[in-house]
């Protein structure tokens, strides 16, 4: 009987087996790639780290319409104007001023240029951020001018006649052109337009009142 029991005991037997070694380091780096996919989730889990999108971030919007000027912009008599000559032609800005007041602008002060500049342009329509609007509308009143940022802090704009500038254009032509659409950006996702003039100082030395 024990000669029986010995024959069958063995390799085959109830002994322990021996791995093979190629087995046994397969299952050693499966067991360590499970502990550092488990290790680097919870970090970013800790960190807070959003997860990312395979796709990629989805760009938010810019959406152009056609928009007529005259509904979005304001009315003349909302408007307070001042107007200033920046050149040697003697009048010009009362005259200005006079045909700006009979398209409905209200006025503020008539006088040369504070700024003691000469223009040797149409002129300049000059604003504040609070009057972006305002000088958008007068724009259209004086074709050619340059819209110039400055510090103020009201809505009241300046027109400042140069001296290629002739007369305010006709009403008859002011309301076709802002009656006209015109494509307008909206959305996040719009370019913001980079200024096309930087902001002027409000000091300067008063010149002679003799030309205005």
């Amino acid at each position: 009987m024990s000669m029986i029991t010995s024959s069958v005991l063995g390799p085959s037997g109830d002994g322990p087996r021996k791995r093979h070694p190629v087995a046994t380091a397969a299952i050693v780096l499966l067991m360590m790639a499970v502990l550092f996919g488990a290790a680097f989730g919870a970090v970013r889990l800790l960190r807070g780290t959003p997860p990312t999108d395979s796709a990629g971030p989805t760009a938010s919007p810019c959406v152009t319409t056609t928009v007529r000027p005259g509904l979005v912009l304001p009315k003349p008599g909302t408007v307070t104007t001042n107007v200033y000559n920046a050149t040697d032609r003697a009048g010009l800005a009362k005259k200005t001023a006079a045909e700006l007041k009979v398209r409905g602008f209200v006025l503020g002060r008539v006088a040369n240029d504070p700024l003691g500049k000469t223009l040797a342009t149409v002129g300049e329509i000059r604003h504040g951020s609070a009057g972006q609007a305002n000088a958008e509308l007068m724009a259209y009143y004086v074709p050619g001018a340059s819209l110039v940022l400055d510090q103020r802090t009201d809505a009241t704009v300046d027109v400042v006649t140069g001296l290629k500038f002739v007369a305010v254009t006709p009403q008859k032509a002011v309301d076709a052109n802002l009656a006209k659409p015109v494509p307008t950006q909206s959305g996040v996702g719009c370019v913001a337009p980079t200024p096309s003039s930087k902001p002027t100082g409000s000091a300067s030395p008063s010149p002679s009142p003799t030309t205005s």
